[in-house]
C-alpha cells in the first residue's frame, strides 16, 4: 500500500465519518415504473365502463428524502489490491410516491380444455375455472394419441407429428387476444356437447362419433366440423397477415403453414370418407373402429399450399389432381363465404379495438417505505495522489406500504381483496422497485460521498 493511501486511511480511521453528514442531498427522484400486471380476469367496478378486465399498477412521482440529522457510520479498511475501502451506512431514507390501480378491458371466451387440447391452466378464464372441468376427456384424448402413434402403416404417427409441428400456431389461435372472434365461436355449449359425445364414442365400441341427425346448436356434428375448420383457417391466416401485412401469403410464416396443414387434413378426411357432393357435412356416421380403419388404410391428400388456403378463403375455386391422377376441385358456397367474411371483419374490428385499448384508473393514492443502505467506496493512488476509483450501493430489503383506505369504496370488497392479495404476492414489483431505488441512490450518493471524503481529508 502506498504511503499516500496509508496516510489517507489512517487519518480517516481516526476521524470517522464526521465530514459526511452534509454530503447527502436532501432529495433525489426515482424513475417511474410503467403499468405492471397484477391479476387477470376480474369483475370490474361500475366506473370502469366494462364488466371484465385485468388489474395492473403504475408507480410514479417517487422521491427519496435523506435525513441529514441522522448520524453517518463509516468504516475504513483496505482490500486485497491495497486500495482504501470505505463502507458508509445510511439510514432514515424515506421513499414516497404515488400509485394507480388500473383496469384494462379483456374479452374472454369460455373455452374448454378438452376442446382446445391445451394443458390445464392454459385457458384464458381466471380463478377456479382454470382447473380442467373434464379430466376424463383429457385422459381419453391422451389415450387416443398413444393409440394413434401405434397404428400400422405410419399414418397415425404422421398425423400426430403434423399436429406437433404446428402446435405453437394452434395454441396461439386459442389464446391470442387478436383471435377472440374465433375463441367465442369455439367456446360454446354446442362444441362442448360434441366433445362429450366424442369422448363417449371413443369409450363405447359401435357408437358413432358423428351421430346422424343429432343437432348441436343449429347444425350437426359434421356441420360444426366444417364451420370450425373454416374458423380455424380464417384465424390462422389473420395471425399471419397481422404479423406481416406486406406479405400475407408468406409460405414461411408458421401460421400460414399451420393453415395449409389444416386444409390438407380436411381434404384427406373428405377423400377417404367419400361423402355425398364431397362435403364434410355429408360424411356418414363413423365409429371409433371406422376412424382407425381410415387412419390405417387411408391415403393422405396432396398437400395444399399457402396460396391454396388464401384463394379458398377468398372464395376462388382451387383444384388439381390427387396422387392417383383424379381431378378435384373445391370452392366455398355462399353461406361459407359469408361466414368467412364475417369472421375476417370481426377479427379486424377486434384488432382495432385492441390497438385503441387504454387502461382505466380505478384507485390512486400514496406509497411509502423506510430505507437503509450501505455505500462502498474505493480509493487508490493516481499520479501520486489519492483518487476515487469506484463505488456501489447495497440497498437493504424493505416493506412497501400502499395507502389502501379507499379501496373498498372505490373497487368493492371482492376486487379490493384481490388487489391486496396480488400485491402481497407481486415480488417482481418489489424487485423492480428495489433496483430502481438502488440506481437512484447510487447516482445521488456515490459521487458526493466520495468527493466529500477527498475534500475533507485529514
Amino acid at each position: 500500500m502506498s504511503a499516500a493511501i496509508q496516510d489517507f486511511l489512517a487519518g480517516w480511521t481516526a476521524r470517522g465519518g464526521t465530514a459526511l453528514g452534509t454530503a447527502r442531498p436532501l432529495h433525489t427522484d426515482v424513475s417511474n415504473i410503467p403499468p405492471l400486471p397484477l391479476a387477470r380476469s376480474l369483475d370490474m367496478p361500475a366506473q370502469a365502463g366494462f364488466e371484465r378486465g385485468s388489474l395492473g399498477i403504475e408507480l410514479s412521482d417517487m422521491r427519496l428524502s435523506f435525513d441529514r440529522g441522522t448520524p453517518v457510520a463509516a468504516e475504513f479498511g483496505s482490500d486485497a489490491q491495497d486500495r482504501c475501502v470505505v463502507a458508509v451506512r445510511l439510514e432514515g431514507i424515506a421513499l414516497e410516491g404515488r400509485y394507480a390501480l388500473q383496469g384494462t378491458q379483456i374479452w374472454e371466451a369460455d373455452l374448454d380444455g378438452a376442446g382446445t387440447g391445451l394443458p390445464p391452466g392454459a385457458r384464458r378464464r381466471g380463478g377456479s375455472a382454470d382447473a380442467n372441468a373434464h379430466p376424463a376427456w383429457i385422459q381419453t384424448a391422451n389415450e387416443q394419441r398413444a393409440n394413434l402413434q401405434n397404428v400400422p402403416g405410419g399414418n397415425g404417427a404422421t398425423l400426430l407429428s403434423t399436429y406437433s409441428n404446428h402446435r405453437a400456431a394452434f395454441n396461439d389461435v386459442f389464446t391470442d387476444d387478436l383471435t377472440y372472434a374465433f375463441q367465442v365461436g369455439w367456446g360454446t355449449q354446442a362444441i362442448s356437447d360434441m366433445a362429450a359425445d366424442t369422448n363417449t364414442a371413443l369409450n363405447q365400441d359401435g357408437t358413432p362419433v358423428n351421430q346422424a341427425g343429432k343437432i348441436y346448436g343449429n347444425t350437426t356434428y359434421n356441420g360444426n366440423a366444417q364451420t370450425q375448420k373454416l374458423a380455424l383457417l380464417t384465424a390462422l391466416t389473420a395471425l399471419a397477415e397481422f404479423g406481416n401485412p406486406q406479405n400475407k401469403t408468406d409460405d414461411t410464416n408458421p401460421y400460414n403453414q399451420a393453415a395449409a396443414a389444416t386444409l390438407t387434413f380436411g381434404s384427406s378426411v373428405v377423400a377417404n370418407t367419400n361423402p355425398v357432393d364431397g362435403k364434410i357435412e355429408n360424411i356418414e356416421p363413423q365409429t371409433k373402429s371406422d376412424v382407425y380403419g381410415i387412419v390405417q388404410h387411408g391415403t393422405p391428400a396432396t398437400p395444399h399450399t399457402v396460396a391454396d388456403v388464401h384463394s379458398f378463403l377468398n372464395g376462388s375455386p382451387i383444384g388439381g389432381r390427387d396422387a392417383e391422377g383424379n381431378a378435384w376441385t373445391m370452392v366455398l358456397d355462399e353461406d361459407a363465404r359469408a361466414f368467412v367474411r364475417k369472421m375476417q371483419a370481426d377479427i379486424a374490428e377486434h384488432a382495432a379495438r385492441l390497438a385503441a385499448l387504454r387502461p382505466v384508473a380505478l384507485a390512486a393514492a400514496g406509497l411509502q417505505a423506510q430505507l437503509a443502505c450501505d455505500v462502498y467506496l474505493q480509493f487508490g493512488e493516481r499520479d501520486g495522489a489519492v483518487a476515487w476509483i469506484d463505488g456501489r450501493v447495497e440497498l437493504d430489503g424493505f416493506d412497501l406500504h400502499f395507502d389502501d383506505h379507499g379501496w373498498d369504496a372505490a373497487l368493492g370488497q371482492e376486487l379490493a381483496g384481490a388487489a391486496r392479495d396480488a400485491l402481497a404476492e407481486a415480488r417482481f414489483i418489489k424487485s423492480l422497485l428495489h433496483d430502481r431505488v438502488a440506481d437512484a441512490l447510487e447516482r445521488a450518493l456515490v459521487g458526493p460521498l466520495a468527493q466529500a471524503l477527498l475534500d475533507a481529508r485529514p
